[in-house]
């Protein structure tokens, strides 16, 4: 038996939400499917490549020649694995609510007034995604113009690929923050309850005898 929308956990709204905000929830909840299949997969390519790499050049160094030498562009790869997962990671822990929070004071506030709070840094962070949108949309514009002055052309990862990574790993980041911020609106105007599921700590009977 399917549970409730309400009762799910993550970006799942009801029915009586606005649509545009039903559609933001959608698209943050498919932006996380990616992000979870794109953690999985650059995982295993990074062990992978790494392993690989570790028994190619220690069996070449012991006098194993027929072992063929890991080709110069895994070192990039290995490297800029890591650069793809910290963001990946960020942008999944944002649609969880798992990023880093401070909420000492928080706890101690009714949900609704919580999720007021909420929605309000919540849009500092979506300010600051933005800001860091375009000085990586500048970054990326530097990084084309030097394109042709790279030397090392058998990398699979330029300097260009990682500003992109950059400049949508902070996007992802910030869809989740703008869907966070949609639905907690929607509970905080209609004065309905939210799911447990939703907030933690909230209340369940908040919002009970209202219309």
């Amino acid at each position: 038996m399917t549970a409730a929308p309400e009762s799910r956990p993550g970006h799942h709204v009801p029915k009586y939400f606005p649509a545009p905000v039903r559609a933001l929830a959608a698209l943050s909840r498919a932006l996380a499917v990616i992000e979870g299949v794109g953690l999985a997969g650059c995982l295993l390519v990074l062990v992978g490549l790494a392993v690989y790499q570790f028994v190619a050049r220690n069996l070449r160094l012991h006098g194993q020649a027929w072992m063929p030498a890991p080709p110069d562009w895994i070192d990039g790869v290995i490297r800029h694995s890591v650069f793809v997962l910290g963001f990946l990671g960020a942008a999944y822990a944002t649609f969880t609510g798992r990023h880093i929070r401070i909420d000492a004071v928080t706890r101690l506030l009714r949900p609704r007034a919580r999720m007021a709070v909420r929605i309000v840094t919540a849009s500092a962070a979506v300010v600051v995604c933005a800001f860091l949108a375009r000085a990586g949309l500048e970054f990326l514009a530097v990084c084309r113009e030097e394109a042709g002055d790279v030397v090392g052309r058998s990398e699979l990862f330029t300097s260009v690929r990682g500003a992109q990574v950059i400049v949508a790993g902070v996007v992802l980041v910030g869809v989740h923050f703008l869907a966070q911020i949609a639905i907690d609106l929607v509970y905080v105007v209609t004065g309905r309850a939210p799911p447990p599921a939703w907030i933690a700590e909230a209340d369940a009977t908040w919002g009970e005898g209202t219309g």
